[in-house]
């Protein structure tokens, strides 16, 4: 991908509101963002919430071996946070504490509070 506009991980768990992972995830790389997805669990295809099934680029561990990246999205859906619970938090508290971004949608903030 040419010219490409920065980087982002979005960090897909089991029980994911599917729109907020896949829309963001288009969004993003039609934006020219260069985009990974990270499955929590690995790199096997995840369920979300509706039953649509998702397979990440990777597994986050590999992921993050990639980074750092400009911004790292965690998106809702009620199993998904719950599932997002478990994140080890490292990631999140390196890039807060460098200034980039964190974006959580909806549910995705519920258990990192």
């Amino acid at each position: 991908m040419a010219d490409l506009k920065g980087s982002a991980l979005v960090i897909l768990a089991e029980g994911a509101e599917e729109m907020e992972a896949v829309i963001t995830t288009d969004v993003l790389r039609r934006g020219k963002v260069k985009t990974v997805v990270g499955g929590l669990a690995g790199a096997d295809p995840v369920t979300c919430s509706r039953y649509v099934v998702v397979k990440p680029d990777m597994s986050l561990e590999d992921a993050i071996k990639q980074g750092p990246y400009d911004a790292v999205i965690l998106p809702g859906g009620l199993g998904g946070s719950n599932n997002l619970a478990k994140l080890k938090r490292s990631i999140l508290q390196e890039q807060e504490q460098s200034g980039r971004i964190i974006g959580t949608i909806c549910a995705g903030k519920e258990n990192l509070l």
